[in-house]
């Protein structure tokens, strides 16, 4: 009994097995004949597509017959033709010049070049959109004109040749017509805030490349020189350039005073008597989540009570929105634009944001102004460098 018994569980077990491989045969073959029925299928799609592309090759053989024809039967036209043309007289070379047309031409390139000149200038006049002149900007703002810089980028024949405009006109050539300017505009603002102590300042531009941070280090070197304590500040964690000015580290900074990492004290640098500046530091991740965290508000309350006035160079309105944070946690906005660079687009933007936010803007100032008349020509401002008195007793 328990031979049979165990013949049988063979069988039955080769039985499963081989109903298992017929399982898996079938279906494979269930696969393939669901395949080719589905190719059976685009069978009709295909064979009128082949009878479509059939005839497009009849048409296009038959019309490469036809045109082939008739390039032989043009071929064989030109052959056939005899021209009628003969020589009557042979050409011979002028014995003197023909009437001289030079005058004529250089009237008429005169007229031309005057005309292509005029139709330039214009054209170009039309497509430049920026602010051309000092009341442009002025009437489009509608701000407090608290002073117009002027422009001193050309170096004075007298001069050297390797002598350059120095970024710190304020410090480095405090009698020019520069450093007035700037000495001007400190005056009006404390003008402005004669009920009350201007302390905290942001100083912000429409678009880069307006002067915006040179501003602010000069006016600070200004404020410094009246015997104010003050802090400027590289706000413009995105495009410091507070460093490259003064020519400092920016290693510590801004960033790391804000995150804990070190103390205002220890990071504030020291460039003049009375002034000392906070460069932006390492860069964040976020810096408008930085800028406007309760940490930065507290450090400006805190630095309120070591210096006179502070100044923060903010990014410009335009590009980040870090100037209308800071403007939240300061006193006031001071705007600068430069005529010839922003565009009249980017300025009314910028209006709008300070306007709709509610910023307290406390003026703006004119940056590289072209000048009219003789007040760049005049002896009562000189460019000299500031030499001290021992050098000058030295060198007499």
């Amino acid at each position: 009994m328990g031979e049979i018994k165990q013949s049988l569980i063979k069988d039955y077990v080769s039985a499963e097995v081989a109903q298992s491989g017929l399982t898996q045969k079938y279906k494979t073959l269930s696969g393939a004949r669901e395949s080719y029925r589905a190719r059976l299928s685009r069978l009709p799609q295909l064979e009128q597509e082949q009878r479509t592309l059939q005839r497009r090759l009849d048409v296009a053989q038959n019309t490469y017959a036809t045109l082939l024809k008739r390039l032989q039967e043009v071929q064989l036209a030109e052959r056939q033709a005899i021209g009628t043309a003969r020589l009557i007289e042979a050409a011979s070379p002028p014995l003197k010049p023909s009437g001289s047309t030079k005058v004529l031409t250089l009237a008429l390139g005169g007229i031309l070049g005057l005309l292509l000149g005029s139709a330039t200038a214009s054209f170009l006049e039309m497509r430049d959109r920026s602010i051309k002149t000092v009341k442009e900007a002025r009437d489009l703002f509608g701000y407090t004109w608290l002073g117009t810089i002027p422009y001193f980028g050309k170096q004075p024949k007298r001069r050297q040749p390797n002598w350059t405009v120095p970024a710190l006109p304020v410090r480095d050539m405090p009698r020019s017509l520069v450093s007035a300017a700037y000495r001007m505009i400190q005056a009006n603002l404390r003008f402005l805030s004669l009920d009350r102590t201007l302390k905290t300042l942001v100083i912000t531009s429409s678009v880069p490349k307006e002067g915006k941070s040179t501003v602010a280090a000069n006016l600070a070197a200004t404020m410094a020189q009246l015997g104010r304590r003050t802090l400027l500040i590289d706000a413009d964690l995105h495009n410091p350039s507070q460093h490259h000015i003064w020519g400092i580290s920016n290693v510590e900074g801004l960033s790391d005073v804000v995150v804990g990492g070190i103390t205002a004290a220890k990071a504030a640098q020291p460039v003049l008597d009375n002034l000392s500046v906070l460069c932006a530091g390492s860069m964040p991740p976020n810096p408008l989540a930085l800028l406007d965290s309760k940490r930065m508000s507290l450090l400006i309350d805190s630095l309120e009570d070591q210096y006179d006035c502070i100044l923060l160079d903010a990014p410009p309105l335009v590009v980040e929105a870090e100037a209308l944070t800071l403007g939240r946690i300061t006193q006031g906005i001071l705007l600068v634009t430069r005529p010839g660079v922003v565009d009249l687009e980017s300025a009314r933007t910028a209006k709008e944001l300070l306007d709709q936010s509610n910023q307290p803007v406390l003026g703006m100032v004119i940056n590289s102004a072209i000048l009219e008349g003789d007040a760049l020509r005049s002896n009562y401002y000189s460019d000299e460098p500031r030499v001290p008195v021992a050098e000058a007793m030295a060198v007499r």
